[in-house]
């Protein structure tokens, strides 16, 4: 699995400013990485997840000059809730394939298709127009146009 990607700051010297880098970095990373909701492919899906729980993490722990980013924070933590479980679905799957229990492994990737589903919804609802990943957008200075 790929570490976080390392974040430098130089050149920027205002702590709002530092925040805002943080962020638009962050968010960049989920965006490079939201194809594999479509995609069917269990480390991409995975990649995706981490990604958005550094964003969400990054979040939590930056103050943003009053900007409330809890709608976003909870989309986040949702979505990657789904996507654990829709993990965890994917590791029970192989392990059921590996002990001939199709059964299982059918109904596992039922699941973890739903799972997926699920976060691939909230995802995109978040970019509606008043989703909860507008302020996140103009606070990091991406050009927002609502699906």
């Amino acid at each position: 699995m790929k570490d976080a990607r390392d974040i430098t700051f130089a050149g920027i010297a205002d702590s709002q400013e530092a925040v805002r880098h943080l962020l638009r970095v962050r968010f960049a990373e989920c965006l490079e990485k939201e194809h594999a909701l479509g995609s069917g492919d269990d480390e991409a899906i995975h990649a995706f997840r981490l990604a958005c729980k550094r964003l969400r993490y990054a979040l939590e722990r930056s103050p943003a000059d009053g900007t409330d980013f809890k709608p976003v924070a909870k989309v986040l933590a949702n979505m990657t809730e789904e996507l654990g479980a829709a993990h965890d679905c994917a590791v029970l799957a192989k392990r059921a394939l590996d002990c001939d229990a199709a059964l299982v492994a059918r109904r596992a990737l039922q699941d973890r298709g739903r799972y997926v589903r699920r976060a691939s919804r909230m995802w995109h609802d978040a970019f509606e127009s008043g989703g909860a990943f507008e302020t996140l957008a103009s606070f990091t200075g991406f050009r927002w146009s609502p699906q």
